[in-house]
């Protein structure tokens, strides 16, 4: 989960996957009506044309989200979800597999009140691994929303003695994420209280574009998995938490189709007073 939802909020494999001419119409994954405006492939490509991130997307007849696939240097996830008679997500479950073989897997379970999702009880177990720190573990995620519904605050909690515990006996938290949002429902503030050198927050501008994920069904998920997932982003200013001193700035730089969706990002991150570094760029494909 954790994983999963990193890897939206950044917006960024070494991939054996088939190329992007291939159809999901072969395995009857191809939702109708999307016309290059539902997010089929994601790659994070490096200097020289390698990809060394990519994630590849399917979904059902509805359009609501059934699986996705990422590979990377550090191995490969496989995450399927799953859905109950009233096709209400109910659970996805993460399974990642090293370079050596080791085996993590996660089942997330789902709470709702209403239409939004409030919480998520994580089951993790790992196979073939030889290790004491590998022991089975229960997280749990809570998530709070503003006025708009959109969400607010992630508080992650940690247990890792998961032989006699459930979800119900999580309660060491690890950390939380704050999100302030602009009138047009764009994040324009987020702040993770987990940090390695320094306590920073970074702040958002956007342009009138469509955002990739824009499309992504359910909403429920989507509000979680994209955070903000209307427009997209035209600058962020990276601040200290503590003394909101200017640390860095990030330019973004895209190419469109014709709906107006992203193509081609290249995003570039400048230290206060340094020079730039060097550009991050991701490819965007769409059903």
């Amino acid at each position: 989960m954790r994983h999963l939802f990193l890897f939206a909020l950044a917006l960024v494999v070494f991939s054996c996957s088939s190329d992007d001419s291939s159809s999901s119409d072969d395995d009857g994954m191809l939702p109708g009506g999307s016309n290059g405006t539902l997010i089929k492939t994601v790659k994070k490509v490096a200097a020289g044309g390698v990809v060394e991130e990519r994630y590849d997307y399917q979904y059902n007849a509805l359009g609501n989200i059934t699986k996705l696939t990422s590979v990377t240097i550090y191995g490969q996830t496989i995450t399927t979800f799953q859905y109950d008679a009233n096709d209400i997500m109910i659970s996805f479950t993460e399974v990642k597999t090293d370079p050596f073989d080791d085996v993590r897997t996660e089942i997330d379970y789902l709470e709702y009140d209403n239409d939004l999702i409030i919480g998520i009880c994580q089951d993790i177990t790992y196979d073939n691994v030889q290790s004491s720190f590998d022991d089975p573990e229960v997280d749990k995620i809570e998530f709070e929303y503003n006025n708009a519904q959109y969400v607010s605050m992630f508080t992650h909690y940690y247990e890792e003695d998961a032989e006699f515990n459930t979800c119900d006996d999580v309660s060491s938290m690890s950390n939380t994420e704050d999100l302030e949002y602009n009138a047009s429902g764009n994040m324009s503030r987020y702040e993770n209280s987990d940090y390695f050198w320094t306590p920073s927050y970074l702040t958002y501008t956007y342009d009138d574009k469509n955002h990739p994920y824009a499309k992504v069904k359910p909403d429920a998920f989507r509000k979680l998995y994209g955070f903000s997932t209307i427009n997209n982003i035209n600058s962020a200013n990276e601040y200290n938490a503590d003394t909101d001193e200017l640390m860095g700035t990030i330019a973004f730089s895209y190419q469109f189709n014709s709906n107006n969706y992203p193509t081609v990002l290249e995003r570039t991150y400048t230290e206060s007073g340094g020079a730039p570094g060097q550009a991050t760029r991701y490819e965007y494909t769409y059903y």
